[in-house]
């Protein structure tokens, strides 16, 4: 038995000519077992051959997408059908347009499909405004205007659209961004008024793309700790500060992330986690997504199924071992049993080895492979 331990940021080359010379242990099994893995927020771009090569197509294939970005309809629609020959089963049509627009001509409008309801289409009453009367800016940009999501009209206008344009062209499911609760408000609005607002937009999605029989998945701001509040109202959560640093300080903060993912998982919605975090204009603090991809490995279901369970996307071509998820879930094996604390450090077995995390202002990740 050979124990290999990878602290995370540290390079698996020997790890991965191991795996690829097919001395890995139940490689065989794992060569016939169904596909793992997931990519999402991503574009997908045959010209790139993004999952290419045997172990792409053995492992790194793509589970959902979320985004295509193509030239004209005619493109698209060819994208969509190499997504699924490649093993996609959900395909989502994402749409920025949740909570705001731009009054600019840029290219979000112009890219096919539409990511965000043109300005053309914008009335003045739709506008959220302060106190004043003046219209509220996105924070750092002059052209970019909140919605008053909490207005009727504005929810039928973008949901309708966006609804429209995901049957017309195909895709499973309706990605909304910009989604807040009890995180956030523009200007000086409450939060509470604000949370209003945006959960009414959030029911109103709920009846129209289930009587369009799309799923409904939003990409929030909001701490893990309030989802359970609105996840029946959805499908799905996509979420851009997995095991932040600020959680990652404490137990007690980090604990509360990890059970709040399992709660929403246990209710049958599906969790997907970003690992392209900004820390600041100059870099990000979790640059190859290991951080994240732990994390998701010490809460995820037994067997993951279909929908339910909690993902995490790959950096944007970026192979193992400097992505890590999703090939970690066919090296470790099913989970053994629940995560376990010992003192600052939480810890979860597997069948071919173990991750563990321990908390503090620099925290460590550890990942253990068992051949």
């Amino acid at each position: 038995m050979i124990e290999k331990v990878l602290i995370l940021g540290l390079a698996l080359v020997g790890s991965l000519a191991r795996y690829s010379s097919g001395q890995l242990q139940n490689q065989n099994k794992m060569a016939q077992a169904p596909e793992k893995g997931i990519v999402f927020g991503a574009s997908y771009q045959a010209q790139k051959r993004k999952w290419d090569g045997p172990l792409h197509r053995r492992l790194l294939f793509p589970w959902l997408c979320t985004s295509t970005a193509a030239e004209n309809q005619e493109q698209y629609q060819e994208l969509l059908t190499t997504q699924r020959k490649n093993g996609v089963k959900y395909v989502g049509y994402y749409y920025s347009s949740t909570t705001s627009y731009s009054s600019s001509s840029l290219p979000t409008y112009r890219q096919f499909p539409e990511l965000a309801i043109p300005p053309v289409f914008i009335k003045p009453s739709w506008i959220l405004r302060d106190d004043k009367g003046q219209p509220v800016r996105w924070p750092g940009e002059m052209e970019r205007y909140y919605l008053d999501v909490g207005r009727v009209e504005v929810q039928n206008a973008i949901l309708n659209r966006a609804i429209r344009n995901a049957k017309r062209l195909g895709p499973d499911m309706l990605f909304l961004d910009n989604w807040y609760y009890k995180y956030w408000s523009p200007t000086d609005m409450r939060k509470e008024q604000w949370t209003e607002k945006c959960l009414s937009f959030l029911l109103r999605a709920r009846e129209l793309t289930h009587q369009s029989g799309l799923k409904l998945i939003v990409n929030t701001a909001s701490p893990p700790k309030h989802w359970i509040e609105f996840a029946p109202h959805l499908d799905g959560v996509a979420y851009e500060m997995g095991a932040h640093p600020y959680r990652l300080r404490k137990q007690d903060r980090y604990e509360e992330e990890l059970s709040s993912y399992e709660k929403v998982m246990a209710m049958g919605k599906s969790i997907f986690l970003y690992t392209d975090i900004l820390k600041d204009k100059g870099g990000r603090w979790d640059l190859d997504g290991r951080k994240v991809a732990a994390t998701a490995m010490l809460v995820m279901p037994k067997s993951q199924p279909d929908w339910g369970g909690i993902y995490v996307s790959p950096p944007r071509y970026e192979v193992w071992p400097v992505g890590g998820w999703p090939m970690w879930p066919e090296q470790l094996g099913k989970p053994l049993g629940p995560r376990q604390w010992q003192h600052n450090t939480v810890s979860r077995k597997f069948e071919r080895g173990s991750i563990s995390v321990t908390v503090g202002e620099n925290p460590v990740f550890k990942v253990a492979f068992e051949y």
